[in-house]
């Protein structure tokens, strides 16, 4: 199966044109690495090497004949089309070819906005996984355990440790982080993914996360109807485990996401502070975490959602929202997609995009004032 990019920083070795998957990784690193240095710093960030590069593979481009699929698959037409559309940022030559370029597609595919991305069909996120007419959560699950090629387990979630995932692993949303195994159904909603042996991974979104002086040490809130705090703040051995921290895209925190959610990581509790509301009598669980040392640097980490994951979110929300419109909106999705800053592009469809839109089913789819009687805990031991 085709990958799905180049999580790397540097060029990926030269090799013929025609091979897709090469130019995906090329257009991966071009739009998450180079670009963003250049609109950082402009067009000398580019060390001379890169721009020889970069050329070469215009130059490769412009003499092949690159057909609409494998542009499609590799997004390889959107690292153009931004080139060229930044002449203020990249060096001239490379927009020149890159004009070029695109007007050479355009004469042979027409608009190169129209040509759309993958998302259901092979090489896309999303296939294998689910399909236009199965986006509803119940009839998602039903599909998913019966499929024996389908690795899918609602208890796989309740153990400790990464489970295989790795820091910076993202997904579109709360379903699809289920479907991966890394959360469980009552972490689909945000907060803690808990049994009566411990807790094992926290959803981070809205006001959970109140204080952070790093992205690797911050206070989480735990809410009120939440038993998984209990889990957290015990005194037994399991109580030190671990826990998976996965941030959404909804959180209010200079470290969310753009788009999505994003496994952060595994992190230690350090700490608690127990209060008194006095307006709601209840008890207020604010928990300490620490990031564990020997997982990647979150600098790389926060680089996750990358362009093209965030043109997948975009893509998904876009055809549901096509769904809605035509149903009349009469019917509430059961997830429910909270607002998240993401720019989105409200063009028409591409011919392409248009196939799945018209197959989409019917959609079944700030802390209080605190008291003064206050009980503070450190956490002690390790594993």
């Amino acid at each position: 199966m085709r990958g799905q990019g180049n999580s790397g920083n540097n060029p990926v070795p030269s090799v013929s044109v025609y091979d897709s998957d090469y130019l995906r990784k090329q257009a991966h690193w071009l739009r998450n690495e180079l670009d963003s240095r250049i609109a950082r710093d402009g067009p000398d960030a580019l060390r001379s090497d890169e721009v020889q590069i970069v050329g070469e593979l215009f130059r490769r481009l412009l003499a092949a004949s690159i057909t609409v699929d494998d542009l499609r698959y590799s997004r390889i037409h959107l690292a153009v089309s931004e080139i060229a559309g930044r002449g203020t940022r990249w060096p001239k030559g490379l927009i020149e070819r890159c004009e070029a370029l695109r007007e050479a597609w355009e004469t042979a595919y027409g608009s190169l906005k129209s040509i759309g991305v993958l998302l259901y069909e092979p090489g896309g996120r999303l296939h294998g996984i689910c399909s236009p007419e199965d986006l509803n959560k119940d009839r998602l699950f039903i599909k998913w355990l019966k499929s024996p090629a389908t690795p899918f387990s609602p208890v796989r979630a309740q153990r400790f440790g990464n489970l295989g995932f790795t820091a910076g692993d993202w997904w579109i949303n709360p379903l699809f982080a289920l479907h991966a195994g890394i959360i469980d159904n009552s972490g689909s909603n945000g907060g803690i993914v808990a049994d009566s042996n411990g807790a094992y991974a926290i959803v981070l979104t809205e006001g959970d996360e109140i204080a952070g002086a790093s992205p690797e040490h911050f206070i989480y809130r735990a809410r009120s109807d939440d038993s998984g705090r209990y889990r957290l703040t015990s005194g037994t051995p399991e109580s030190r485990q671990p826990v998976r921290i996965i941030r959404s895209h909804s959180l209010r925190s200079f470290y969310t996401p753009k788009a999505g959610l994003r496994y952060d990581g595994l992190h230690r509790v350090t700490g608690w502070s127990i209060t008194s509301d006095p307006k709601t009598k209840q008890m207020v669980y604010d928990i300490k975490f620490s990031r564990l040392a020997s997982e990647p640097s979150m600098k790389q980490v926060l680089r996750r959602p990358y362009v093209e994951e965030v043109e997948d979110y975009r893509e998904y929300k876009r055809l549901r929202q096509v769904h809605r419109d035509r149903s009349g909106g009469e019917n509430k999705p059961t997830i429910a997609i909270t607002g998240d800053g993401v720019f989105e592009d409200a063009t028409a469809e591409s011919p392409f995009q248009r196939q799945f839109t018209d197959k989409l089913p019917e959609d079944t789819l700030s802390a209080a004032p605190l008291g003064r009687r206050t009980v503070l805990c450190e956490a002690s031991g390790s594993n």
